[in-house]
């Protein structure tokens, strides 16, 4: 026996990785962000089962406003034990006027550093990604919707995607945009998450 294991099982690799593992899922949780108005949070602090991620380009962003608030609108749809926000790289006025103008309830959160971003793996888009003429349909659907233009951040080029967490922080699926506005409809999001 070594360190009260059988000698033929002990897989001192297996508890390093279980270790690292929950260490990782720590640091995945003390991601610091801050609200519209300047208060910190950590990603902890929206532990849910699961934490649906809305990642926006940044909060200026049409298409990305649009399906935000389609989203706060169906909240009710979503598993009672669910939790959803937004974040976004920049900026925290037009954070604030998609929350007090539009009227969007979710927690809009900032992440400058895009750390919640690089945790998932989403980039940036492409120039050709950034042309694609389905993704200025989306931004034609939001300026009908009563969105308008504001102004574009350092953040413009940043892909748009979904980032879905367990309980522990583990990622368990993610959605990665190939063009501007390219999320899921708020059904598949809700079906996904249900599932």
């Amino acid at each position: 026996m070594h360190l009260g294991v059988p000698c033929g099982e002990y897989q001192p690799r297996l508890r390093v990785s279980r270790f690292m593992e929950s260490m990782e899922a720590a640091t995945r949780a003390e991601i610091v962000l801050t609200d519209p108005d300047g208060r910190e949070a950590v990603l902890g602090d929206f532990a849910a089962d699961p934490l649906v991620v809305i990642l926006v380009r940044y909060f200026g962003c049409l298409p990305c406003q649009n399906f935000v608030r389609d989203v706060d609108l169906a909240l009710d749809r979503f598993p009672a034990l669910a939790r959803v926000v937004a974040i976004g790289g920049s900026t925290d006025a037009q954070a604030r006027w998609l929350r007090d103008t539009k009227g969007v309830g979710i927690p809009l959160l900032l992440d400058p550093e895009q750390r919640v971003r690089e945790l998932v793996g989403l980039g940036n888009l492409s120039p050709r990604q950034l042309a694609n003429g389905r993704g200025w349909v989306n931004y034609a659907r939001a300026i009908g919707n009563g969105f308008r233009p504001q102004m574009p951040s350092e953040h413009a080029r940043s892909a748009p995607g979904i980032a879905v967490f367990d309980p522990t922080f583990a990622v368990s699926w993610v959605h990665r945009g190939e063009m501007l506005g390219d999320y899921p409809t708020v059904d598949e999001l809700i079906e996904h998450v249900s599932g």
